[in-house]
């Protein structure tokens, strides 16, 4: 618990608790790390020292430190390094081309040259880039470009070379290769057929060191004090992450995924070591056994019941047989593990919750918190076994924005309006966490704050209007309900007295703040563990 002095007071200020009331205080005490008292300006005012520090908030809001709790930290730093494909003029292949070719000529032969964010539906060719593209520029040199969605690559030769795969490489179950008239490999792949390439880019260690420490700074400068890593740090990103956490150069709060999509991927192996969800500390803690289920929202190859509007013969992409997820879930459950599954399409959700129900039946266990990664097209069916199943959904509401007219497009209207339905899962008492899935879209808590508003996409559509939430329950889903995703809503995620003084101090009154400009409102401070880590 706190000490009787304060280190660090804020007054005059719109304090959103985030409590079981949503309670509206004026000030803040904190003291060894934590919160002290919340209150009045006098009460709190009383907690103080003579070395006491204090920072009078002038009408501005202070909220909890923001929780995202389903990001991909490296994949977020990695975009440091990368060619953006979502910065301004690179709406063409001609123009990412362009980019590479200047990477080319830079770099040396061998190197790899990487990419990230093109959306092909938004390029003025509507297509995605491949290998012949690429290798027009820069023959010499590996090419990898990611799809905003992280589920579909495009690349050159030297890559496929370097993956040891051949023009002719077949597809393998849950995933394939686009082809070119003559069946051989055009340099796009999707879903399971990516980890080849993927293996061959893999980073060095001085690569992995700087994109967690770019990740840290960016999310701290958004107001992020915790995220939920998704991709997961494991083997070597692990160690890195572990050295740069003791070292003080990683201060977000990190609870770290174990990922697979494969009955033989390496990290299974990790059911077997007796190592489980909640090792660690408050800054680095091993987090959930992640299983991808299923494809991407955008792509799309989301797994769906019903075929898509936009294909009558695609019904997306699914990893799994019903039997072999079973098995894979119910050991990483009988081990004490949290379990949660990527699942998009209403396919892929409805598999992924028979397999959590089979789990629990055969082996019952308490205090379960199973969770669904996007839980995308979630129509009231399944919404009712999502609650009944006492599920943890992590939704991307700033999703919409970037890829809804194309939910729209791809999935029609009927099934976008039941996609990431926060609103009837949170009233039917379902504690839905909000995330951005960063670098798939924009990593700012706020922006996603702005969507579970709105629900609005670039076009100037909504996707389900009736799902929209107030700016209360907005706020919850990027604190409270993220710590409750990772068992920690008991040492953060509110603003009250012995939780750790995680805080985010915004430029003006949130309240104020036009719903539509939230994404760019300034973060004036970020605060961890009572220390200030962040001033814009």
């Amino acid at each position: 618990m706190p000490g009787d002095r304060a280190e660090l007071i804020f007054t005059n200020g719109i304090v959103h608790t985030v409590d079981a009331n949503n309670s509206i205080a004026e000030a803040v005490a904190v003291s060894d790390g934590r919160i002290l008292a919340v209150g009045s300006n006098a009460e709190v005012s009383a907690t103080a020292g003579p070395a006491t520090e204090r920072v009078d908030l002038r009408g501005r809001s202070l909220t909890p430190g923001f929780i995202d709790a389903h990001h991909h930290f490296t994949g977020l730093g990695s975009g440091s390094e990368a060619i953006d494909c979502k910065a301004a003029g690179m709406d063409s292949i001609r123009a990412i081309v362009e980019e590479v070719r200047k990477r080319a000529a830079a770099l040396p032969a061998g190197t790899w040259i990487r990419g990230r964010g093109y959306d092909h539906s938004r390029l003025v060719e509507q297509r995605h880039p491949n290998r012949h593209d690429f290798d027009a520029v820069a023959p010499e040199h590996p090419v990898i470009f990611t799809r905003t969605c992280g589920h579909i690559l495009a690349f050159n030769t030297k890559a496929i070379e370097l993956a040891g795969l051949s023009l002719t490489a077949p597809d393998i179950d849950g995933g394939r290769y686009d082809r070119d008239g003559d069946g051989r490999l055009l340099g796009v792949s999707y879903e399971r057929a990516n980890a080849p390439i993927q293996i061959a880019a893999a980073a060095s260690r001085a690569e992995l060191r700087q994109w967690l420490k770019a990740a840290n700074d960016s999310d701290l400068a958004s107001g992020l004090t915790s995220i939920h890593d998704a991709g997961g740090l494991t083997g070597v990103s692990l160690d890195i992450a572990k050295e740069l956490v003791d070292a003080d150069d990683i201060q977000v709060r990190i609870y770290s995924f174990v990922t697979v999509n494969a009955p033989d991927h390496p990290h299974v192996g990790i059911l077997s070591t007796g190592v489980r969800t909640g090792l660690g500390d408050e800054r680095l803690r091993m987090g959930a056994f992640k299983v991808v289920t299923d494809g991407s929202s955008s792509g799309p190859t989301a797994a769906t019941r019903e075929p898509y509007a936009s294909n009558s013969d695609d019904r997306g992409i699914a990893y799994w047989k019903q039997d072999d997820l079973d098995s894979l879930i119910g050991r990483a459950h009988r081990a004490g593990w949290q379990c949660t599954v990527h699942a998009v399409g209403d396919r892929a959700i409805e598999q992924t919750l028979d397999a959590m129900a089979r789990a629990q039946a055969e082996y019952p266990r308490q205090g379960l918190r199973h969770r669904i990664e996007h839980c995308g097209i979630t129509p009231p069916d399944l919404q009712r076994r999502v609650r009944a199943q006492g599920i943890v959904p992590a939704m991307q509401p700033a999703f919409f924005w970037e890829f809804g007219d194309g939910y729209i497009r791809n999935y029609g209207r009927e099934r976008a309006d039941v996609m990431f339905p926060a609103k009837s899962l949170l009233e039917a008492g379902v504690i839905v966490a909000g995330s951005s899935d960063s670098p798939v879209t924009d990593y700012r808590p706020l922006f996603g704050i702005e969507q579970a508003q709105t629900r609005a996409t670039s076009g100037g559509d909504v996707c389900g209007p009736n799902e929209r939430v107030d700016l209360a329950m907005a706020l919850r889903m990027h604190t409270i309900n993220g710590a409750y995703a990772s068992f920690e809503e008991r040492i953060k995620g509110s603003i009250e007295r012995g939780k750790l003084a995680d805080l985010v101090v915004l430029s003006a009154d949130l309240r104020q703040v036009p719903v539509r400009e939230l994404r760019d409102l300034p973060i004036a401070m970020t605060v961890v563990g009572g220390r200030v880590v962040y001033e814009g």
